[in-house]
């Protein structure tokens, strides 16, 4: 019985062969408490059908009887026809390229396999699987020799087309990032090309070994692999579908741009924030209207992390994006950024309603007493750094509670609306119209050359004011009285300006209201100076 000289050939043999069905049984044992993970169930289909495929080699090899070895064979058979579709299966899943992969299509996979079952344990009424079957010794090995019946070549062409696809979309994944994905990939490809490139030596032999197949004892190099993969690189536990759907499924645009500005991976959502299709920009350089934003306080691809804000007009109206770029080097010389816009336009526009409440009036819509006085300190500052004048009014609607009382609370509110809109269209753009309170107005006019200005300006307000003002097909008739404050002649304080503007405005009121004038000190005595127009 040739097995037991103990050749080194056989030993080293029979020991793959051990290894091929000890290790995979270890490895079931590992991953059946993580079969929810993508890929877990046919990585258990594949160690189970190389269980099998070991297990019914070590029965023939240790058989010398002809009926023994067929039954050994019949075993083993078992595996070899499902580990191509299981392979196939686990390729597709691990990589989530398995959308087409229905129930019923994974069924239809396994109908060659099945027939191929079939027509082996059926052999002995056709030639169409194994024939001519006969024991025979090549070195330490007792062998089953036959020949090969036309569906043996049918199913051996189905396997290796699973195989090579299977192969391809792994090595896909070899050449995408990140890093821990392609050693998982490149521990999975040399799990699978040694026990192919065995099997093809058993099929058509090249090398001058004993023609024992080698290919069961190969897959201890495969369950190695496994292990590795496995035990060092997370297999199962950190995968790449996690990360492509994570990708893939954010809320937020991502995009990865190369040294060069050009996007190198985008998901879907940076589509539909661009309003581009996802192959209009692969290799091509963000749109114009983020890279300007990007850039405006220097090249964003020198940049190793910032926040950076950017508008977007989109059809919906204007979004808010905060954009997050961050450096990712790659290896020397080989930089690239990384990009995620969080759409902000909700916060903003909380923002600016809060700052609307906080800062402007809500009746008329102008800034209220807290705003101007924030501007007209920063006017004050720039006015006394370049030595400039500025004035500052108060303007107050003659008689108006006469309006409420007569009209109504509507009609008022209609009035300080209006006047408002008067007030602002009668000064500069770089004027502050401000409501006070009540029918009262602050007017800060910044960059005064001379008090020439503040005359037109104070002439303007007036003609705007004596315009009738319609409420419900009804003219209401008004006047209003404004007093000025000059900087620095008459204070270089705001409150003091304030104060003396409206001093200056009372003076008006009890000299026949309808104009305005400027403070002056005689105002104290009771002898308010008023222009003529």
């Amino acid at each position: 019985m040739p097995y037991t000289s103990l050749d080194p050939i056989w030993l080293c043999y029979m020991s793959a062969l051990a290894l091929s069905f000890a290790l995979p049984l270890v490895l079931i044992g590992y991953i059946w408490p993580r079969n929810p993970a993508p890929g877990a169930k046919p990585l258990i289909g594949i160690l189970a059908a190389v269980m099998l495929w070991s297990f019914g080699y070590i029965i023939e090899f240790l058989n010398n009887h002809m009926a023994g070895k067929l039954i050994a064979i019949n075993i083993s058979y078992i595996g070899v026809v499902t580990l191509p579709v299981m392979g196939f299966i686990f390729a597709l899943q691990f990589t989530h390229s398995d959308r087409w992969l229905t129930s019923r299509r994974m069924l239809l996979l396994f109908v060659i396999p099945l027939i191929t079952l079939v027509l082996l344990w059926t052999g002995k009424y056709h030639n169409l699987m194994l024939y001519d079957l006969h024991l025979t010794i090549d070195g330490p090995f007792m062998l089953v020799a036959n020949q090969y019946g036309l569906w043996f070549w049918v199913f051996v062409t189905y396997s290796y087309a699973l195989l090579i696809i299977g192969m391809l979309v792994l090595v896909h994944r070899l050449f995408s990032p990140p890093r821990l994905f392609q050693d998982q990939a490149i521990y999975l490809i040399i799990a699978v090309a040694v026990p192919a490139i065995a099997n093809i030596e058993y099929l058509s032999p090249f090398l001058p070994i004993p023609q024992a197949d080698w290919t069961p004892a190969a897959f201890a190099v495969s369950a190695i692999c496994l292990t590795f993969a496995i035990s060092r690189h997370g297999l199962l536990d950190v995968l790449p579908v996690a990360r492509e759907s994570a990708i893939e499924l954010m809320n937020e645009g991502f995009a990865v741009v190369d040294d060069k500005g050009r996007i190198v991976d985008i998901n879907k959502a940076m589509c539909e924030i661009t309003g581009l299709k996802q192959s209009d920009l692969h290799g091509q350089p963000l749109p114009a209207v983020i890279v300007n934003q990007l850039n405006a306080g220097g090249d964003y691809l020198n940049i190793s992390e910032e926040h950076i804000e950017i508008a977007l007009d989109q059809k919906d109206g204007l979004h808010y994006y905060s954009t997050h770029v961050s450096l990712l080097q790659r290896g020397r010389g080989t930089r690239s950024h990384v990009l995620i816009l969080y759409d902000i336009t909700e916060r903003k526009k909380n923002e600016e309603a809060i700052k609307q409440i906080a800062y402007y009036d809500s009746l008329t819509g102008l800034p209220n007493r807290s705003l101007f006085s924030d501007r007209a300190e920063m006017a004050l500052a720039e006015a006394g750094r370049y030595k400039r004048k500025l004035a500052v009014m108060i303007v107050d609607i003659d008689k108006f509670k006469a309006v409420n009382d007569t009209y109504g609370h509507d009609a008022g509110d209609q009035v300080l609306q209006d006047i408002a809109a008067r007030l602002t269209h009668a000064v500069r753009k770089v004027d502050t119209v401000s409501r006070l309170g009540g029918d009262e107005f602050l007017v800060l006019l910044p960059e005064i050359a001379n008090e020439e200005i503040v005359d037109r300006i104070a002439h303007r307000i007036i003609r705007e004011a004596v315009t009738p003002f319609n409420f419900n097909a009804t003219d209401i008739h008004l006047t209003i009285s404004i007093g000025i404050s000059l900087y620095p002649e008459d204070s270089e304080d705001l409150n003091t300006l304030v104060k003396y503007a409206d001093t200056a405005m009372y003076y008006v009121k009890q000299t026949g209201r309808n104009g305005y004038a400027r403070y002056s000190e005689k105002m104290k005595n009771g002898q308010p100076v008023i222009p003529t127009d």
